[in-house]
């Protein structure tokens, strides 16, 4: 059984367990395995890390420790609280999802092709040129002003074989998202966004046999994978249009607040604030992704285990600002209904309790239904989220529901 236990309370002989995903270089730092001497305990807990998830099959338990149904509890109780704190301008849009979603698809299309050529061109030594860069992060920018939603939705639809464009692109969304909650200056947010579109480039000079390895790499295999953010900041430098705050976006997006990031392992406020967000949206987008070497989380997971990592690993302030931007539950989540149907969320209301529902399975029939939009915003819906399922335990693919 998995339980959370305060790191402070862990003993010698307890077996970590990490419940992130097995093979996602992301989470090195939750290594598992068995606590053999007090030695790593002192040093997780010099680290900042407040608490660990133990297997009691595989080691011993404690009284300290909490089952993990009652922690995921706990945790979507925080992502709650959190996402309903005031916020005057919550999910406000200028456009119809509908509307916006035309030009949306037009400019994510034109991103992976503009990704796709950047790509080439620094896999053939040449230095990318900034201004298409430029034009669609302000195009970004401008849409998420709009609605939100529609880039939003487009972020959930994914191939495999994709995915390198797929994550940058969908970075630089979530980046553009999360800045509008924030209110960012423009030009600054503009600088994040086209680092954010190129913060993966430097991953073209990594070799396949790395980069699309299905199991866990090898020590020396992640040595290699990890200069792929030195690689980005050394591409962005061959042009002196690209400024200090894309160039440290692109560098710094694996730095984490404790110093176990790569690649010069800063911490604390060595970390930039672009950086800080720039992690944030990152690995929210990697660990909601599936991959050869793992099945992403559903979205509501996501949040739950960047909450873990608040404070030590993740700037807390800009992982709760990514909450309140993007709900309780994300679009593309899919979540049971009090009326025992199911469907995927599409857009968010201002009520982020409350959002717009596709209605595509009925869960008593465990069978599809007719589709049907559902506002559960709507005065006289009665209709609440129950919970977030997991649509590959009814071997249902949202992207062929998410327009």
């Amino acid at each position: 059984m998995l339980k959370k236990i305060e790191t402070t309370k862990l003993e010698v002989g307890m077996y970590v367990k990490n419940i992130t995903q097995k093979g996602l270089s992301l989470h090195e730092h939750e290594r598992e395995g068995r606590i053999t001497d007090q030695n790593t305990i002192s040093a997780l807990v010099k680290r900042g890390v407040k608490h660990v998830y133990i297997d009691t099959k595989q080691g011993p338990d404690s009284a300290h420790a909490i089952p993990i149904e009652i922690t995921e509890k706990n945790l979507e109780g925080q992502i709650k609280e959190i996402a309903q704190s005031p916020k005057e301008d919550r999910a406000t849009t200028s456009t119809s999802l509908e509307q916006e979603l035309s030009k949306a698809t037009k400019l994510h299309s034109e991103a992976l092709d503009l990704v796709n050529h950047a790509m080439e061109q620094a896999k053939a030594g040449q230095s990318v040129d900034i201004d298409p860069f430029a034009d669609m992060a302000d195009n970004f920018m401008d849409s998420v002003v709009r609605n939100q939603n529609a880039l939003a939705c487009l972020s959930r639809i994914r191939e495999k074989d994709n995915y390198l464009m797929e994550h940058s692109v969908n970075v630089a969304v979530l980046m553009s998202i999360l800045g509008k909650h924030l209110e960012l200056e423009r030009v600054y947010l503009h600088q994040c966004v086209t680092g954010a579109l190129l913060h993966d480039i430097g991953k073209i000079l990594i070799p396949d046999s790395v980069l699309h390895k299905p199991g866990k790499l090898t020590d020396e295999e992640f040595a290699t994978m990890k200069m792929h953010a030195s690689y980005s900041e050394d591409i962005l430098k061959k042009s002196d249009k690209f400024s200090n705050v894309s160039i440290n976006v692109a560098a710094q997006h694996h730095e984490r607040l404790d110093g176990q990031g790569y690649p010069r392992g800063l911490s604390g406020e060595a970390v930039s604030k672009e950086a800080r967000m720039a992690s944030v949206v990152d690995i929210y987008d990697a660990i909601t992704a599936d991959r050869v070497y793992h099945k992403g989380m559903t979205p509501s997971n996501a949040l739950k285990r960047m909450l873990d990592w608040c404070g030590y690993h993740l700037d807390t302030f800009y992982v709760h600002s990514f909450i309140k931007a993007i709900g309780v539950y994300p679009v593309g989540s899919f979540v049971k209904l009090s009326n025992n149907m199911a469907g995927v969320v599409i857009e968010e209301n201002k009520d982020s309790l409350k959002p717009m529902v596709k209605i595509i399975y009925n869960l008593e029939s465990n069978a599809y239904s007719s589709i049907r939009l559902c506002d559960l915003s709507h005065e006289s819906s009665n209709v609440q989220i129950k919970q977030v399922l997991d649509p590959n335990d009814y071997g249902i693919k949202l992207k062929d529901f998410m327009l």
